[in-house]
């Protein structure tokens, strides 16, 4: 194998610090072996279509193509099936997507969990008091999940830091908004007590990962998806059996050298 190349959503769409091009290419770039962000005019014995619509490419290229969709874009109106059919295979981080997917192509369909970089993540948060911070981070346009808690927040006592690209407002409880920053994040996250990842069953949250509560979790910080889970992780011993619960289960299941690994095989079994 020569070279496989990445070309990113990110750097496609000319966007700067996306959550799925971090954890689907260069956090998988940084594991495997002759791999690297995608170079115009070099030559490639594979090339991995990070969420990236690159039809003209898709079309020339002779080598090996593997298309990484990580959300229901064909909600959103865009043309999967034509994209889909100039790929060797397709990748996703989930069974729901996957499942959808088959019945648009017959291409084969692998399951790459998002998965984490351990080696830059902060030392696990210890737990020793009563809760008075919980936060939420994510892109501003899922703001409406946090609707919802802010009744149950406010007589818990609870300040509620949002990390993100824009600011959430409102009078119903105590709110700290911070913008989401590459190298500030995992501090910031673990300035609070746990985390507030609320949920929707329906639509585009049926296809998501549960890349983010792996992350929190991965910092040791406890996930509330609920009302009872906020009361739960007011303490810090609950917080705490919490981790020891959840921790080792995603070293073990989350590390995204496994995942380096797995796409790897991919590329060399369409090869065979």
């Amino acid at each position: 194998m020569k070279k496989i190349g990445f070309v990113l959503f990110e750097n496609y769409w000319q966007r700067k610090d996306i959550g799925s091009s971090r954890i689907r290419g260069h956090w998988i770039i940084k594991y495997m072996p002759n791999s690297e962000l995608f170079i115009q005019g070099k030559q490639y014995d594979a090339i991995i279509f990070q969420k990236a619509y690159w039809k003209e490419m898709a079309r020339e290229f002779k080598g090996v193509k593997i298309f990484d969709i990580c959300d229901p874009d064909w909600l959103d109106g865009t043309e999967l099936v034509s994209f889909m059919k100039e790929m060797d295979a397709i990748t996703v981080p989930t069974e729901n997507l996957k499942k959808a997917l088959s019945e648009m192509t017959d291409k084969p369909i692998y399951v790459i969990q998002d998965s984490i970089d351990f080696e830059i993540m902060n030392k696990p948060k210890e737990h020793k008091e009563r809760a008075k911070k919980v936060a939420w981070f994510g892109y501003s346009h899922n703001f409406d999940v946090l609707d919802p808690t802010l009744l149950k927040l406010r007589k818990l006592g609870l300040t509620l830091k949002v990390i993100s690209d824009g600011s959430y407002n409102s009078s119903e409880c105590t709110i700290e908004n911070v913008k989401w920053n590459k190298d500030t994040w995992q501090n910031e996250l673990q300035d609070a007590d746990f985390c507030l990842l609320p949920e929707k069953l329906a639509g585009r949250w049926l296809f998501k990962s549960q890349n983010k509560t792996h992350q929190a979790l991965a910092l040791g910080l406890p996930v509330a998806k609920n009302a009872q889970d906020l009361e739960r992780f007011m303490e810090a011993e609950e917080r705490t059996k919490e981790i020891e619960e959840k921790y080792k289960w995603i070293r073990e299941n989350c590390d995204v050298k496994k995942a380096a690994e797995r796409m790897l095989e991919i590329i060399n079994s369409i090869k065979k």
